[in-house]
């Protein structure tokens, strides 16, 4: 992935203000109001910190006005014992925004394991080891690894090459039958005309994260016009058409992205200026057609390595049941890839593990017959299943449509999400991996900023979750004790003017349950 300073700061997704709807990391890492409140002392005889601890939670909210008017929906618990220590409403469903994101991991470590991995395949109709060529098409079969690089298809290329190919006489034809064609996942329609890279298509064909990345970099000594490319560069796909962004030795950074959908390709119109100390910027923009990227991508790396494809197609097709494998790339194994996705808060990779995870835990049908692609329904119901049959959540009235928790997609109690977190606590093959994934206070991901004090840096792990009207904090609160609490603060239907009161909201709530828990 690009490693980028933005304004000073590591980014990891889309720079510039978001539109609605999307959540963002550097938003989310703002410190909140009470960031570096002193603790109060909880009371040394433990009879009586259960009652200190629900006065302290309650003077919490009571005192915070902006909120009135807000839903919200909280509840602590020990994770030991699980008892529910403080509750505000906490059977009100709500929506969670990427808090979503607990409950999806959570699924997928139980029902796909730790050390699950995705694997991309290339295989050959026929392949002739003498001449190194391969006679027929070239077939792509796609898993829809959500971490595929431009570097993982230059090393598939190269154990082409290792092997002796020199030669395709077909077309690559990619084989997309692990998941369905409908490439947006459940709510995304909300926001049709967004082309930002959080919003790509969700498909067995992935490569960056099907998004292709406009990086603009200053001209910091001349003024002059600043430099701007794309990452990775896609050929004829997606074109930059005049670039024109100055660099300015003062003032704002104000850069404008435009894409225009011709009949074959992509258009990206770059403009504004850039400040020159800013010195890089850059921003994700969604292709639409994730097939003919792979396919345009995979002939160049491979023609790279002298390998030449004389069909000109990219074609969509079921790979031969004789097909040999010639090369395959494998992922680093779930857990790995949990700690992006839920550090960083990432849409992308969020909602392909949640189709990931139908594609691997349904019902299939007895060989010969060939299993039907998977579904977002395949998804949500296996999250579904975990939730009742592991977490013990009763899912009447409950909604859960999506797995990243963007635009109106769940409807979810913070009593529920308590549940899953005790839930996973107490099983050691998705607890340890599901506390790891989630940002540190104070150290990393999307809390970076926040609880960064001595008496709380490092004794918090949460998922934060940012709507244009929801606030969430959702983790794991503790200290050298051993005696973690689970909390929840979701807020929904806040004013602009409250977002900071929010977070201190939350901020308030996890570092009690620090003190709670200090010997």
């Amino acid at each position: 992935m690009l490693a980028l300073l933005v304004g000073g700061v590591a980014a990891a997704d889309d720079a510039g203000v978001p539109p609605p709807g999307e959540e963002r990391g550097d938003e989310d890492s703002e410190v909140g109001a009470d960031g570096g409140m002193e603790l109060p002392s909880a009371p040394a005889d433990r009879s009586k910190r259960d009652a200190w601890l629900v006065q302290q939670l309650d003077s919490a909210i009571r005192a915070r006005p902006l909120l009135l008017t807000s839903k919200i929906s909280a509840s602590v618990v020990d994770v030991a014992s699980g008892t529910v220590l403080w509750t505000h409403h906490a059977d009100r469903p709500v929506n969670l925004a990427s808090v979503t994101k607990v409950i999806t991991t959570a699924a997928a470590l139980h029902g796909l394991g730790p050390g699950f991995r995705w694997r991309t395949s290339l295989l050959a109709e026929k392949l002739d080891p003498e001449t190194g060529t391969i006679e027929g098409d070239l077939f792509v079969r796609g898993r829809g690894d959500p971490t595929l690089t431009l570097a993982d298809l230059r090393e598939l290329a190269q154990a082409l090459e290792w092997r002796g190919v020199t030669e395709v006489t077909g077309d690559i034809v990619f084989d997309g039958s692990y998941f369905d064609l409908i490439d947006e996942p459940p709510r995304y329609a909300d926001q049709p005309k967004e082309r930002a890279g959080y919003r790509a298509p969700i498909g067995a064909a992935s490569l960056e994260r099907n998004a292709v990345t406009v990086v603009v970099a200053a001209d910091r000594f001349g003024h002059g016009l600043a430099d701007v490319k794309l990452d990775p560069p896609l050929g004829e796909y997606v074109r930059l058409v005049n670039p024109t962004v100055v660099t300015v030795p003062s003032g704002r950074t104000r850069i404008h992205v435009a894409s225009i959908l011709r009949r074959d390709h992509i258009e990206l119109r770059v403009s504004g200026q850039i400040l020159a100390d800013e010195g890089v910027w850059f921003q994700r923009r969604r292709i639409d057609d994730p097939v003919r990227m792979f396919g345009e991508a995979l002939r160049t790396v491979l023609s790279a390595r002298g390998i030449r494809v004389k069909g000109k197609r990219i074609g969509r097709g079921i790979t031969p049941a004789t097909a040999v494998l010639v090369a395959e790339n494998e992922s680093a194994p779930l857990a790995d890839v949990i700690r992006t996705m839920a550090k960083t808060s990432d849409n992308y990779m969020a909602e392909t593990v949640l189709k990931t995870l139908g594609a691997e835990s349904r019902t299939l049908p007895a060989p010969p017959a060939v299993p039907p692609p998977a579904t977002w329904e395949d998804g949500t119901s296996a999250v579904k299943r975990y939730l009742t049959e592991q977490a013990g959540v009763d899912l009447a009235n409950l909604r859960f449509e999506n797995g990243s928790g963007l635009y109106d997609s769940t409807s979810i109690p913070a009593s529920a999400v308590a549940q899953v977190l005790v839930a996973a606590w107490r099983d050691f093959r998705v607890g340890p991996d599901l506390a790891a994934a989630l940002a540190t206070g104070g150290v990393d991901g999307t809390l970076r900023r926040r609880f960064n004090v001595d008496h709380l840096r490092g004794r918090i792990r949460a998922k934060t979750g940012t709507l244009a009207q929801v606030s969430s904090l959702a983790g794991y609160a503790g200290t050298d004790s051993g005696h973690p609490l689970a909390f929840v603060v979701v807020v929904n239907a806040m004013a602009p003017q409250a977002r900071g009161e929010a977070r201190a909201l939350q901020d308030a709530i996890a570092a009690l349950c620090v003190a709670y828990t200090a010997p």
